[in-house]
């Protein structure tokens, strides 16, 4: 039992400081709601200029997922965590202290490149340290951490909310961030990047202190294997695309993408108070409201983490999906209604269902299976690509949610999301494949067969 314990107590130390990149990750995109109910009017920024600064961020997070793939593989999945912790710091210092909005945006930039790298790369290192039984609910720690990070930044944005001081709201993150730092600095790499790189001892170090004893050889083997074919290969992405199973898998792990942004997720994260204010409600009560988002979307992380594996992916998909529909439905016809304060609280508890149902369905299973059903020659090119088309979508949404919701109403634009997320889960039925209790090596195994 003692043994247990140690290797439990290892493995959690291990992706709860990885997870600090996923709480940066939420902190940094959630803060942006309640920032802009103060900063909009002290820069005089229109609607277009509202929606090229909450985007810029996901430029660079773009440009991070991307860059970060090459340097987890070049220099380690722990070196690339320690220096996206540095560019959280500095860039959330270098923002704060944004003397106009075209010198917000360039920082904004540079802390996206953060924000892309960790999204990247957490999901990857806590997959390649965690026991195959834990790795689901471990996985989505970040997940946990990333709805974690967006409720700070709604508590946090609330407190300040009576001052007005966007700075420090921003300014905030500079405290996690030097956590990330430290608590890197002395956590090891992956076994999988110290056997690919020759270095058999610590490899065989980490192991020992994350699975069980008897576990630790047969381990080693299978993951030697992986990398001798993958030498083998040394294929091109688009030679690996030929194999029919390989083919199909990528084109999933693309439709995931697509889905967990096209969904419309981040325009209530971004713009809730926003949306919430120009539906009847105060601003102080706009932007204290959106704690109650953040804690729906904690709870819909919890539930997803509990059930993955134990009910697998593809269920909880199924059931978040259909009541995303629902609750986006609700929300189109509520935004049609007489805007008051109660219009506003009506709102509000729909945004609350449908924000807990995406992490129960979407945000929980997404970054999971993205770090699972690649085959391992391709496993980092394709996670970049996945990755890099979720900031762009994010992007995209973002960036034309404020004008077009002006344009066509926040109502078109959440019957739209319900129509996305109707197609979404017909595609999860069709394309989706249940990888509880999988190992990595036999994912590959069986796609390469």
């Amino acid at each position: 039992m003692a043994i247990r314990a140690r290797i439990k107590k290892f493995v959690l130390t291990v992706v709860i400081i990885a997870a600090l990149g996923g709480a940066l990750f939420g902190y940094d995109t959630g803060v942006i709601s309640g920032v802009l109910v103060y900063l909009t009017p002290d820069f005089g920024l229109s609607q277009t200029q509202v929606g090229i600064l909450t985007s810029s961020l996901l430029i660079g997070a773009a440009v991070g997922s991307i860059g970060g793939g090459w340097m987890a593989d070049r220099w380690g999945r722990r070196a690339t965590l320690l220096f996206a912790g540095v560019l959280f710091f500095v860039g959330a210092l270098a923002q704060a202290l944004s003397p106009d909005v075209g010198i917000m945006i360039i920082t904004r930039l540079l802390l996206g490149v953060a924000v892309g790298t960790a999204s990247l790369v957490v999901p990857m290192y806590v997959s390649e340290i965690a026991p195959p039984t834990y790795r689901g609910r471990l996985v989505s720690m970040n997940s946990l951490m990333i709805a974690s990070g967006q409720l700070l930044a709604y508590i946090v944005n609330a407190a300040l909310s009576p001052t007005g001081n966007w700075r420090l709201m921003l300014a905030m993150a500079a405290i996690p961030a030097a956590a990330l730092v430290i608590g890197m600095y002395f956590m090891p790499d992956s076994p999988r990047w110290y056997l690919k790189k020759g270095r058999d001892d610590e490899a065989r170090k980490v192991l020992e202190q994350s699975y069980y004893p008897e576990h630790v050889e047969p381990t080693i083997t299978d993951i030697e294997h992986s990398e001798a074919a993958d030498e083998a290969v040394k294929a091109k992405l688009r030679d690996q695309l030929r194999k029919p199973k390989v083919r199909a898998l990528f084109w999933t792990g693309v439709g995931l993408a697509l889905i967990q942004q096209f969904v419309g997720v981040n325009t209530v994260i971004y713009y809730a108070p926003s949306t919430l204010k120009s539906a009847g409600m105060g601003d102080s009560a706009a932007v204290t409201s959106s704690i109650g988002i953040g804690i729906g979307a904690v709870v819909g992380v919890i539930i997803g983490m509990t059930l993955i594996d134990r009910i697998g992916r593809r269920p909880l998909m199924f059931v978040g999906l259909s009541v995303m529909v629902v609750a986006l439905i609700g929300m189109g016809l509520v935004e049609r209604l007489t805007q008051n304060a109660t219009t506003g609280y009506i709102l509000l508890a729909s945004m609350i269902v449908y924000v807990c149902s995406f992490q129960v369905g979407v945000g929980v299973p997404t970054w999971l299976l993205l770090s699972e059903i690649f085959p391992a020659p391709i496993r980092a090119t394709a996670m970049s690509i996945c990755t890099f088309l979720i900031w762009m979508g994010n992007f995209v949404v973002s960036l034309v949610f404020p004008p077009l919701g002006e344009l066509w109403g926040a109502s078109t634009m959440f019957f739209f999301f319900a129509v996305v997320s109707a197609f979404s889960l017909y595609f999860c039925f069709r394309r989706v494949p249940e990888t509880k209790g999988v190992t990595l090596d036999q994912i590959t195994a069986a796609a390469e067969s």
